[in-house]
């Protein structure tokens, strides 16, 4: 039939990755005109907005009796159980900015090693992540620009001054004496997602340059409502050897932050 509604027919945003499920069913579910209950946690809906007359989407809270399908719109992995008769999907848009501190000379294999233990511990889906955040003198570190380049990922970096006017959960002593800031990945990952909202709200891309960073708010951003994973440390057991036979860097610091807006670029 020519007037059925698909699931190719959401104008889902650019950017925003297909997550687990039966596709296949809820597809399916949509083509039929049945009940598909939509859960949108995080990310634009302006979506929404151009969805056709005669669509059988229906929000979550709305009185549903007959539900035949589920759409998941959020930044955590779901494990669906495969016995189940609800087809179930989930899309990912990118809002999760991962802070990540280092010691000189860490590989990429030590850093994306990090961030897959806390997206699994957390229950976070990796293809939500926007991209990574640190200190500017990190801005040349060949593991993290092999991760960002490999994973398609920005890398966002800031001042030290910028990220120690951020409030963190966890600063360090041990941190600001090393580089001048009580903390790197929960503050690089708090400033990566005011960075992204100021500049998409606001269209103040001049505001938000590296020389006028605290000019978006980042020094009275409310960093415990956006810290989602506030900083663990990992350490490689065998950290790889350097051409001099040194051993290099093994200690990862990561944080995750989330973002209320979606990162397209």
């Amino acid at each position: 039939m020519s007037d059925e509604f698909t699931l190719d027919m959401l104008d889902i945003p650019c950017g925003w990755s297909r997550g687990e499920g039966d596709w296949t069913g809820v597809a399916a579910a949509l083509a039929k005109g049945e009940t598909v209950e939509l859960i949108q946690e995080i990310g634009s809906t302006l979506w929404q907005n151009s969805l056709p007359e005669k669509h059988s989407l229906y929000w979550e809270g709305e009185n549903l009796s007959t539900i035949k399908a589920r759409i998941w719109i959020s930044f955590t992995q779901r494990r669906f159980s495969p016995e189940s008769v609800l087809p179930k999907v989930q899309w990912h848009p990118r809002v999760l900015w991962v802070g990540i501190g280092c010691e000189r000379g860490t590989g990429r294999e030590s850093i994306e090693t990090a961030i897959k233990q806390v997206c699994r511990a957390n229950h976070l889906a990796e293809s939500a992540i926007a991209g990574i955040a640190t200190i500017d003198t990190k801005a040349g570190e060949v593991g993290l620009l092999e991760l960002c380049q490999g994973r398609n990922w920005p890398l966002k970096t800031f001042a030290a001054d910028i990220l120690s006017s951020v409030e963190v959960p966890n600063p360090s002593n041990i941190v600001v004496k090393e580089v001048g800031t009580p903390s790197v990945a929960e503050a690089a990952a708090l400033c990566a997602i005011e960075l992204i909202s100021c500049t998409i709200l606001n269209n103040r891309q001049d505001a938000c340059s590296t020389k006028s960073e605290s000019a978006c708010g980042v020094d009275i951003l409310p960093a415990r409502e956006r810290l989602l994973v506030p900083k663990q440390i990992f350490r490689s057991k065998n950290p790889p050897l350097s051409q001099g036979g040194v051993r290099v860097g093994s200690a990862v610091t990561v944080a995750v932050a989330v973002s209320p807006i979606e990162y397209l670029g």
